[in-house]
């Protein structure tokens, strides 16, 4: 949007997050852009999948399909049970709880007196 917003004249679309139940809705007009989790959520059988819609002049398709695609959810690296070192501001020991909790990829137990709970946003 910040590249091409004096292109784009109006999009809007609905992607599925995967660990979340609800719905990511978005729409703008040029760089003017709104998108949240709204109180929509994805229905018992329904098909979990991204639409969007984008009307402009000279978009360039690939572009725009390349960076969606970036964002596709894939296969983690490390499963519930397993042993990792979660960056808390500095690098401590920890067990992963969870898989794809509330859009995070991971909920972390740490190894400390209160076992705190720290979510991991992305896989690196």
């Amino acid at each position: 949007i910040e590249q091409d917003g004096a292109a784009l004249y109006r999009y809007k679309g609905v992607i599925a997050v995967k660990g979340m139940e609800r719905k990511f809705v978005f729409q703008g007009v040029g760089m003017l852009f709104s998108g949240n989790f709204g109180d929509v959520t994805w229905k018992p059988g329904e098909k979990r999948e991204n639409r969007f819609v984008f009307i402009g002049k000279n978009l360039d398709h690939g572009f725009y399909r390349d960076g969606f695609m970036a964002c596709k959810a894939e296969t983690l690296r490390f499963n519930v049970g397993d042993i990792v070192e979660a960056n808390i501001g500095k690098f401590a020991k920890g067990k992963i709880l969870k898989q794809w909790d509330d859009g995070n990829a991971y909920r972390v137990e740490l190894a400390n007196d209160s076992k705190t709970n720290v979510w991991a946003p992305i896989d690196r």
